[in-house]
């Protein structure tokens, strides 16, 4: 027995000096030097900085006067820091770091060649926070740290100070923590917070890896809704996720549960009647729009975790219509090449490719750390896809942006053609099987619009007058005629490898409004309908993230057909909603045919409720201008304003309803070029949160979202002092639903 209590004392004795063991600072730069490291590039300086830099905002959450601070020379500058090697004596490191949360600024701890540890700030913030590390299985052994950036660009720099060994873990953060779940249910269930930062998040399926790490915004305050991981096909099964950071006590961590069932709130105030929205989630570009056996494919740009941007994969609808949606699952993933960006879709109906007769080739974007182009086919009609095993089929030529391939058949050479987005121009491929493509041209030095980077081209035939106009659709963001994103476009000529444009006064709008952008058209259509039927992303990255929905964000464009027209002074692409949706020869008008004073017209809620077109005709009779509104009850109306002596159409959302989530969303005013005309036929198509306006026929275009508080239930026609103006063959008919 006293054997046995001398050796437990022993032990408590050994225990209580291992805990006693005082901390040992690594470094905490108050020498005013780096004696103890090797310093690389120009990001770090000569020595420690003392707070803040010049043009960086104020540094604090440090220990004492001095830290390191890559902000030298700004975000664009990089270097590293590598320290001394030191010997590991204590169970844990402690140190604080703030700056940027890019990958590629970040402290490591390496154990000879191997990265044990390598730590980015948790958030974007100049406000230091106190990180650990779990070393104890590392006692002993020699090692180094290394300070980096290597990241140009905002919040490209990190701050580091007080590194320290100790038996103390002291940070709330944890890195990698781990949870893990029995399946036995349909989902697991992630509460979401859009405000709050950003954590990498891996699944794990009985200890392996599936997929690639999601940017997941878990809820820190308070929980605004729930995605779901689908995880019946596990049953069965060990589920982990592991956090690459998460804080102890948070709301988010607690709160993931099991589900049978995901329900949200579908119809939330927003959600539009007759645009196409992701069922949950967040949605840009349209991508990989074809046309096979009587179903018209959309994949989009998509987040399954979360309704601000991130996580790209592509998310997957059919219609047999273009008006009712089936929502599919996700179709491509995030792998280890990168995102999955946008890009197109061609049925390869003579398997030039090998992959099978009639298979779906998806081409698209890995963005990755270089933008390169990959493919992945379906050979069951879409439901699923294969990535080529060979991926990316054209590799990057060390271009920052090199994304977007639009595939067409271009049958007098019997090849295959992509457009591919390349920073400032647009170039141009050739392909006889889809896999091995040779650079062919470059178009777009000199001309249009180049304020902004270049994405998404399109190009494509349409007749005019028995002639073949080739047209060159490229998007552009910023840079819009209205501020933000906006897509340009091209008339001239392609005769197999050169795009050769018309004379024309360029920068042209498909849409001169600010939100219709990304568009391109659908593949394969079939020869006995002849149409080119756009469908763009109706939204702006001045204020995409911030517009005010919930569950989702985002919708697409009506689908509209494209044709050539005359505008009076020019040739111009005039786009209108495609009669599936709906036309007036299906209704009546339901006003007198004539109306020449100041007038409000009342609009149902039979209508309002699930959105409605309104027409007319306006004949100026040699007066300047004229104007007209949708209005509520509370006084937000969207302003529409004819001023032929400045030859503008202009739109003016300053009123239009929930305005105050973005500093930019309302102003400036909305300007479209507008031709002197005797008349001019308007088309409204207003949804829930959207207006969209076709002026004769869609010679001029301006698509804008809204946010009323209440529905536009009235037409205002502003007719004082206008005596000579008349408005005609006013019709009001509900959507197709």
């Amino acid at each position: 027995m006293r054997k046995f209590l001398f050796y437990y004392f022993l032990s408590l004795l050994v225990l209580s000096s291992c805990h006693s063991e005082e901390d040992l600072m690594i470094e905490d730069f108050e020498s005013g030097s780096f004696e103890n490291w090797t310093t690389e590039g120009e990001a770090f300086g000569q020595a420690p900085a003392q707070g803040s830099l010049a043009g960086e905002q104020e540094v604090v959450g440090f220990a004492g006067k001095y830290l390191a601070n890559s902000f030298h020379n700004g975000d664009d500058s990089r270097g590293t820091l590598t320290s001394k090697p030191f010997r590991i004596e204590r169970d844990f490191i402690n140190f604080l770091i703030g700056g940027g949360t890019s990958s590629d600024t970040y402290i490591e701890l390496l154990i000879g060649e191997q990265s044990i540890y390598k730590t980015h700030s948790p958030v974007e913030s100049e406000t230091l926070q106190l990180m650990s590390w779990d070393v104890k299985a590392y006692r002993d052994q020699q090692a180094v740290l290394r300070i980096v950036d290597n990241q140009r660009g905002s919040w490209g720099h990190i701050l580091i100070d007080a590194i320290e060994q100790s038996n103390q873990y002291k940070s709330n953060l944890m890195e990698n923590y781990t949870l893990t779940y029995d399946i036995s249910q349909k989902y697991l269930l992630l509460p979401i917070e859009d405000n709050a930062p950003e954590t990498k998040v891996q699944l794990l399926v009985d200890g392996k890896q599936v997929g690639v790490p999601m940017d997941i915004r878990l809820a820190k305050t308070h929980i605004q809704y729930w995605l779901p991981i689908p995880v019946a096909h596990y049953q069965g099964k060990k589920v982990s996720l592991i956090f690459s950071q998460a804080k102890k006590g948070d709301m988010g961590i607690s709160q993931i549960k099991l589900s049978d069932t995901f329900d949200y709130t579908y119809n939330e105030t927003y959600r539009p009647s007759f645009h196409f929205s992701p069922e949950y989630g967040w949605m840009n570009d349209p991508n990989g729009m074809v046309y096979h056996n009587g179903e018209y494919h959309l994949f989009y740009q998509y987040n399954p975790f979360g309704a601000r941007w991130g996580n790209m994969h592509w998310g997957h609808a059919i219609s047999e219509d273009l008006v009712h949606w089936n929502h599919l699952p996700v179709a491509i993933s995030p792998d280890g090449l990168g995102a999955i960006f946008s890009g197109s879709a061609v049925v390869d109906k003579d398997n030039t490719a090998g992959f099978g007769k009639n298979a779906i080739i998806a081409f698209y974007t890995s963005a990755g750390e270089q933008q390169a182009q990959s493919i992945a086919y379906s050979l069951d009609n879409g439901r699923t896809f294969t990535k080529y095993n060979h991926n990316p089929v054209i590799a990057n030529p060390n271009i920052q942006d090199f994304r977007d391939p639009k595939v067409f058949w271009y049958a007098p050479e019997k090849k295959w053609i992509m457009s591919l987005a390349t920073s400032q121009t647009i170039t141009f491929y050739a392909s006889k099987n889809l896999k091995q493509w040779e650079k062919l041209s470059e178009f777009g030095e000199n001309i249009g619009a180049h304020t902004g980077v270049w994405e998404c081209p399109d190009l494509f035939p349409l007749s005019y007058k028995g002639e073949t106009k080739w047209i060159l659709f490229v998007s552009i963001n910023p840079g819009g005629p209205n501020g933000g994103n906006a897509t340009q476009y091209f008339i001239g000529n392609f005769d197999g490898t050169t795009f050769t444009p018309d004379p024309l006064p360029y920068p042209l709008w498909i849409d001169y409004g600010r939100d219709n952008y990304a568009g391109v058209t659908w593949s394969n259509i079939p020869e006995s309908d002849g149409r080119r039927i756009f469908l763009g992303w109706m939204n702006n990255w001045d204020y995409g993230n911030m517009v005010p929905t919930q569950n989702f964000r985002s919708a697409m464009t009506l689908p509209r057909e494209l044709r050539l027209a005359d505008n009076g002074e020019h040739l111009v692409v005039a786009s209108f909603p495609i009669k599936e949706i709906g036309e007036e020869k299906d209704y009546k008008a339901i006003i007198m045919n004539k109306l020449s004073s100041d007038y409000t017209f009342p609009i149902s809620a039979d209508f309002y409720n699930n959105g409605y077109v309104v027409s007319f005709t306006v004949k100026l009779n040699g007066l300047k201008g004229f104007r007209f509104a949708l209005q509520n009850g509370k006084g937000e109306k969207i302003m529409y304003h004819f001023d032929t002596e400045e030859k503008t159409f202009i739109v003016d959302r300053s009123k239009s309803g929930l305005t105050d989530f973005s500093s930019n969303f309302a102003e400036p005013l909305i300007k479209a070029p507008l031709t002197p005309k005797d008349h001019y036929t308007i088309h409204l198509w207003v949804d829930k949160a959207s207006t969209e306006a076709f002026i004769n026929g869609g010679e001029v275009v301006q698509t804008n979202i809204v946010f009323p508080t209440e529905p536009y239930n009235q037409l205002w026609f502003d007719l004082r002092g206008n005596a000579t103006v008349s408005v005609e063959n006013i019709t009001l008919y509900k959507i197709k639903n």
